[in-house]
């Protein structure tokens, strides 16, 4: 318990430390310089229709005949996942389309909850429908950058506005609003991919104490299971040396 509690507080830490440098790094609406920056960056940050950043990259296929995998975005900006379509199960389109690594992905029903992400090498040859637009980066502008500017509250809301619809959750993505979109971003692509590896070497450190987290939580489960005697037994599978007696029933 001492050692999950231990994993817990590394990891909070580090997801306040990128909490906090999120907020500095990036300028507050309406101004043009972040409150902490690399070395020798000065230039003001621009601002920049997603149009301007990005272009459209369908790559069709033919609908598969065999299994496949299937990418799809989780909302609140929790990323990708995927899934094995086995062969035979129903398509209702002839297309689909093959994502490639750096690209911005987004599910058009449910851009409005955030349900977008830009995608890595582990996304790369999986297929998605066209309600999965992909957009690359142009080349003055870094990928790794907009993993970090995508999910904030500003973010959503225009994402919201850009995705009219009725009642409960039938919104669509308007795509011609999302590229109305405007980010702050920097000029030069340097800062970018230094904003950007900087991020991302903090999301692997997350990722580490997760990991290392959710290793000792298994542990402690397996134990449990195995340090106490399963239901109408005496005797635990593992226990401490020299401990031979059984068990015994006791009421509260």
């Amino acid at each position: 318990d001492a050692a999950i509690a231990s994993h817990q507080r590394k990891l909070e830490r580090v997801k306040e430390l990128k909490k906090s440098l999120l907020q500095k790094m990036f300028p507050k609406d309406g101004e043009a310089f972040p409150e902490l920056r690399f070395p020798n960056f000065t230039d003001a940050w621009e601002q920049r229709k997603l149009g301007e950043i990005l272009e459209i990259n369908q790559i069709p296929v033919p609908k598969p005949s065999s299994s496949y995998i299937r990418l799809g975005i989780r909302s609140h900006g929790k990323g990708t996942f995927h899934e094995q379509v086995e062969a035979g199960s129903g398509l209702a389109v002839d297309t689909m389309f093959k994502v490639e690594t750096d690209n911005l992905i987004i599910n058009i029903t449910f851009a409005w909850e955030l349900a977008l992400a830009v995608t890595d090498a582990e996304d790369d040859g999986k297929l998605v429908s066209h309600r999965f637009p992909q957009y690359k980066f142009k080349s003055q502008y870094s990928p790794t950058f907009f993993k970090n500017l995508i999910y904030d509250k500003k973010f959503k809301s225009d994402l919201m506005l850009a995705s009219p619809g009725g009642a409960g959750r039938n919104r669509v993505l308007k795509k011609s609003e999302f590229l109305d979109i405007e980010r702050t971003v920097p000029k030069q692509i340097e800062e970018q991919t230094a904003i950007g590896n900087f991020f991302k070497q903090l999301d692997a450190a997350i990722a580490s104490h997760q990991r290392k987290l959710e290793r000792v939580k298994e542990l402690k489960k397996s134990l449990l299971q195995k340090m106490f005697p399963k239901d109408g037994e005496a005797f635990p599978e593992l226990r401490f040396p020299n401990f031979t007696d059984a068990w015994e029933q006791r009421k509260l």
